[in-house]
């Protein structure tokens, strides 16, 4: 089992400083263990930094979860809820403390319960999975956290390898349990060195403190011309530069969040100082996004959602994923599910179209407040060549026929403004936080839940 790592090396300065915070144990033996001696292995301190710390101690018990435990971390969950600033939990626990029986195994509702009222408060949670992390507190403490980060070779897993040989008469498979397996799954967004996990939490939580910078006028708009929807396509898919590159020149302070794949990229960052929730769907040109690329935008949705944050979502994509492997994978309702999301959150949302727009694929992420359109992009309900395998006509007929290009997109009220780049949005994202919430969101679901405003009128017979 790889060393836990100490404290001082993993979160440096952020502890410099720090204030204790007393939270009265009660030193059970619940269960008359033969020998068991009570220790509280998680402290909880005030860190300067602005951030309450919930801290294990893996040579109490190897760190197990216990009744004084579950008290200290909700305490800590209360003290963070209650000041309105991050819960930072860092953990290195074999699991339920055994010992208390099942004195100790309540405390993983009683974790889920008090960080669920944290998220409810729109209060951030970011956890370190530090070596181990497994059993209670994988279930109750990390994985919920807003943001996960993982101590590089620490195991992390639901079971531990020794309880995984007892139980199924094999150890697990060779890279299993591990940080590395985690981030691979899209549970944790990072895997770093011990070193480096705490320059990731300060950028963490600079990203969530609002520095606004003042808004420059916003430029104008670029002139949309009619143009044939062919040419438009070709326009859309001769561009350089992907959604995931996009993000990392508009946000600063970024960090991160992971999914089981890249076909999207999300994070949080400030755009001109203000916290954001970001997607880009996909991250790379052409790319189509996968279940777990949709799961990771409706997660991003849901963190902005808790949060208050508002929503940046950058759409190009020619389509989600059709493949086999994808439609096993539950395609559809993964993009539902993203769809959701995003019309649920009660945070400003804009979208920017900034290339190809492919049918319901690309419409999971701009179902928002305000839509963009860049002179580069398409919308289309599907896209040209999908469109003439369905309808046995030449693709470039089809194109032309969508009302795909912006001057359509614009006339038919999918877009509410054209902009020559996305950095250009920031504008339009302003006025959308200086709107009341609820009439904000009001329109939203009136906008979404009506036909469009430009669409011809029926034909009269």
């Amino acid at each position: 089992m790889p060393r836990v790592t100490e404290d001082a090396l993993l979160l440096g300065p952020l502890l410099d400083g720090a204030v204790a915070v007393d939270v009265p144990a009660a030193r059970r033996d619940p269960s008359g263990w033969p020998g068991y001696v009570p220790r509280t292995a998680v402290r909880v301190l005030r860190l300067p930094a602005g951030a309450v710390a919930a801290l294990w101690d893996f040579s109490a018990y190897g760190g197990s979860f216990g009744e004084d435990d579950a008290t200290a971390l909700v305490a800590a969950a209360e003290l963070a809820r209650s000041t309105r600033v991050p819960l930072l939990t860092v953990v290195r626990s074999g699991g339920t403390r055994l010992q208390e029986g099942m004195a100790a195994l309540v405390g993983i509702p009683r974790a889920r319960l008090a960080l669920r009222a944290l998220a409810e408060q729109g209060v951030p949670h970011l956890s370190v999975a530090d070596a181990p992390t497994t059993g209670g507190v994988w279930i109750s403490v990390v994985s919920g956290a807003d943001l996960r980060v993982a101590v590089e070779g620490a195991t992390v897993g639901f079971a531990g390898p020794r309880v995984v040989e007892a139980l199924t008469g094999a150890l697990p498979a060779p890279g299993s349990h591990t940080a590395g397996s985690a981030a691979a799954a899209g549970l944790v967004d990072a895997v770093l060195p011990p070193e480096e996990v705490g320059p990731w939490l300060r950028a963490a939580l600079a990203a969530l403190s609002p520095d606004p910078q003042p808004v420059p006028d916003a430029p104008a708009a670029p002139a949309v011309a009619a143009t044939g929807g062919w040419e438009q396509v070709q326009r859309a898919r001769a561009r350089t530069t992907g959604g995931a590159a996009r993000l990392r020149a508009l946000l600063a302070d970024r960090v991160d969040l992971r999914g089981a794949d890249a076909t999207v990229a999300a994070c949080l960052g400030r755009w001109a100082g203000r916290p954001v929730v970001a997607v880009a769907l996909a991250a790379e040109l052409g790319g189509r996004p996968t279940p777990a690329g949709y799961r990771l935008a409706a997660r991003a949705y849901r963190l902005a959602d808790r949060l208050g944050l508002p929503v940046l979502s950058l759409v190009d994509t020619p389509g989600a994923d059709p493949g086999t492997a994808a439609e096993e994978a539950g395609i559809a309702p993964a993009m539902g599910e993203a769809l959701d999301a995003l019309l649920a959150c009660r945070s400003a949302t804009l979208a920017v179209v900034h290339g190809e727009g492919g049918s319901g694929g690309a419409l999971a992420a701009a179902a928002a407040d305000a839509v963009l359109v860049t002179p580069d992009a398409y919308f289309a309900a599907l896209g040209p060549e999908g469109s003439s395998a369905a309808l046995r006509r030449p693709p470039e007929e089809c194109a032309d026929l969508l009302r795909l290009t912006p001057h359509d997109l614009l006339a038919l009220g999918v877009a509410d403004a054209a902009v020559a780049e996305p950095a250009d949005g920031l504008a339009h994202l302003v006025r959308l936080l200086e709107q009341d919430p609820a009439a904000r969101r009001d329109a939203r679901i009136a906008r979404w839940s009506t036909p469009l405003p430009g669409s011809r009128d029926p034909l009269v017979t």
